[in-house]
């Protein structure tokens, strides 16, 4: 199975299509070469006006095609096979493009592969990468309690950590990652001075970093220059999200053997680090006082409701009321015998009882268990207090009052839970800032540890012939892809109309993928169909995936191939034994 990747096809432009839209001027051309045939046909004067009616009719229905005929023949060039071909390998490349994948390498035997490495999450630490042809390795900093798993809860114990760098261009085809980059409407396409992509993961499972702990990863680059911005690779989306620019710290790729020892820390940043790993715990402490302060607020008891007799069998009682406070609205209630009651009769009214208990209902504050006794009997009624005439019209007047002030005490309490999570909410939210301005002071205090040792290197340094390299700084506060990368626009030459073909039997390839390497600079331009940008002041060199197999075209092959007014390049197919990313590499002459 073939590979997918999200490129975009540039549109033709208005100019192109108003420039061969003159259809007056086409019909008039058309007529003109129709008659001039018809007459030299020996027929013509005896069929004159069936000859000349029949151009006519004709037209509208060749009109379309014989566009194509005038607009090359005003040209001056011939439809040949290898044109036809041509369009018929666009066709197809569109249509592989529409499926292909954000992400997809090319071949997955060539991908960059990743490094894992573990780390304790409670204690962090920091991890050391090498990538060739890099001279001195990357750091990633790991900081202590920074990972969390999918539900947001802290993880313990050993987290693998899976590291990759992409430094060339082999690189970057091999990764299958996008470089174009969408600015206002404008396509360009990245120079990258480095990118990586780092993941997290726990047994098998995918895990997070908790806010406010971000990686830092300290990225070794050979390119210098101070025009890089960097950047996170936004998946879900399909573009790339600009972070902020790109300072780079030089440093030495080939420090002498004498160097000073390397101190890990300041005593600024230790504090620092050391600040930063309170706040969690300053934000939870914030929490809990006003959990219990919230908890502590009064909760007024919402007032019962007397009821009104619906006319069901009654009991008149004497109450304790000191037993039972929430009869206080019921004072001179009855009590009506439930319709629940399975055993009530009215045979009950005719007994002495020499006892009658009230006690808790089912429903508290609702109903009531009446219990009746004698020597050799006892009965038990759920009943609920009712009032009639005046004593429920009174109730319900002081119930109105209690419920009122209930209502009153009730949006106090709301009132003052609100303003208690608000300044609990401002006070985290300090803590948080605070540990974003801590964590740029720990970042100005790591660049100049930093810069400190390059000054203490330099006096060193002056006499070796030492190639120089940068440190790229990053934070990551995300897994994923990130690059320092500088968006450019495509070369600025002729655009011509490529012609793919194997260099050992001149077949014609249909590419699912084109990219184009231009060398003297960290560029791939990923070409979506066989139009072909190129300046001729510089040197190019192809790859192109046709049937799953990868094609090359060297920098001398391309320089040949353009020579040829044709455009037609020879591409060989990369060697069988080549199994992995510096085979390709080396293929490409970088």
């Amino acid at each position: 199975m073939e590979p997918k990747f999200n490129l975009n096809r540039p549109k033709i432009s208005d100019e192109e299509i108003n420039e061969h839209k003159d259809f007056d001027k086409l019909v008039k051309q058309f007529k003109r070469q129709s008659i001039e045939k018809a007459k030299s046909d020996g027929n013509f004067l005896k069929n004159k006006k069936a000859t000349y009616a029949t151009v006519i009719a004709g037209l509208a229905v060749v009109c379309t095609v014989t566009y194509f005929t005038v607009f090359n023949k005003q040209n001056k060039q011939t439809a040949t096979n290898d044109k036809t071909n041509t369009l018929n390998t666009i066709n197809k490349a569109k249509e592989v493009n529409k499926k292909k994948n954000f992400i997809a390498p090319p071949s997955q035997k060539l991908n960059v592969p990743y490094n894992s490495y573990k780390v304790n999450a409670q204690k962090g630490g920091e991890l050391a990468h090498h990538t060739i042809p890099m001279a001195i390795g990357t750091k990633i900093k790991v900081p202590k309690n920074a990972f969390v798993n999918k539900e947001g809860k802290e993880i313990i114990g050993d987290i693998e950590i899976k590291y990759r760098e992409f430094h060339n261009q082999a690189d970057i085809i091999a990764s299958g990652i996008p470089m174009t980059y969408d600015s206002a409407g404008t396509q360009y396409t990245f120079e990258s001075a480095g990118m990586f992509d780092v993941k997290g993961y726990q047994n098998g499972e995918e895990v997070f970093l908790k806010q406010g702990k971000p990686l830092t990863v300290e990225m070794n680059s050979i390119y210098t220059d101070d025009s890089y911005n960097q950047y996170y690779l936004d998946t879900v989306n399909h573009n790339w999200q600009v972070i902020k620019h790109d300072t780079p710290l030089t440093v030495p790729t080939a420090p002498p053997e004498n160097k000073p020892a390397e101190k890990a820390q300041s005593e600024k940043e230790i504090q620092l680090v050391k600040k930063i790993e309170h706040v969690p715990i300053q934000i939870d402490s914030v929490k809990t006082v006003y959990e219990k302060k919230i908890t502590a607020l009064p909760q007024p008891k919402q007032p019962n409701k007397p009821a009104k007799a619906t006319g069901r069998p009654q009991f008149e009682l004497e109450v304790e009321y000191k037993d039972f406070p929430e009869l206080a609205a019921f004072k001179n209630a009855v009590f009506e015998v439930g319709n629940e009651n399975k055993n009530y009769t009215k045979e009950l009214h005719s007994v002495t009882w020499s006892s009658a208990i009230v006690s808790a209902g089912p429903q508290k504050g609702k109903n009531y268990l009446l219990t009746l006794k004698t020597k050799s009997r006892e009965e038990k009624l759920i009943v609920y207090p009712v009032l009639t005439g005046a004593d429920y019209e009174k109730a319900a007047e002081v119930y109105k009052k209690k419920f009122t002030e209930y209502n009153s005490l009730l949006d106090k309490r709301e009132a003052d839970e609100k303003k208690l999570k608000d300044e609990m909410a401002a006070k985290q939210k300090a803590y948080l800032e605070a540990e974003k301005q801590l964590s740029a002071e720990l970042l100005k205090e790591q660049i100049r540890m930093r810069r400190n040792m390059e000054a203490q290197l330099e006096n060193q340094i002056k006499s070796h012939s030492a190639v120089q390299n940068v440190v790229r700084v990053f934070q990551v506060s995300n897994f994923g892809i990130y690059n320092s990368d500088c968006p450019r626009s495509m070369p600025n030459g002729p655009s011509v109309m490529a012609i793919y073909a194997s260099a050992a039997d001149g077949a014609k390839l249909s590419p699912s993928y084109i990219y184009l390497v231009e060398h003297g600079r960290n560029i791939v331009f990923n070409l979506t169909d066989q139009e072909l940008r190129f300046e001729r002041s510089k040197d190019y060199s192809l790859c192109i995936v046709a049937d799953g197999i990868l094609y090359l075209c060297t920098k001398e092959q391309f320089a040949n191939s353009i020579k040829d007014k044709g455009y037609k390049f020879a591409l060989t197919p990369l060697a069988a034994e080549a199994n992995n990313v510096a085979d390709l590499r080396k293929a490409l002459e970088i």
